[in-house]
């Protein structure tokens, strides 16, 4: 699932394979490690809301999807 794409957008995130949202191409990054992997929705709904605060652009409905699809992104381990 994409939440958001380069070039129509200034972030790239969506849900990773192994679990868990990645912001891929992340301009907060450094040369060697250009992707954001975020442990839980709030992480990722924070990280974005300071790309916003830099004036990055991306859907006006991210954070609802995000959290929408937070149980399937981040399901509770059971012990």
């Amino acid at each position: 699932m994409s939440y958001a794409r380069l070039f129509s957008d200034d972030v790239y995130v969506y849900a990773h394979s192994s679990g868990g949202v990645v912001c891929q191409m992340c301009s907060f990054g450094d040369m060697i490690e250009t992707f954001y992997k975020a442990e839980s929705t709030q992480e990722m709904v924070d990280h974005l809301k300071a790309h916003q605060k830099k004036g990055d652009s991306m859907p006006s409905d991210i954070f609802d999807k995000l959290w929408a699809d937070d149980a399937e992104n981040y399901p509770t381990k059971k012990a």
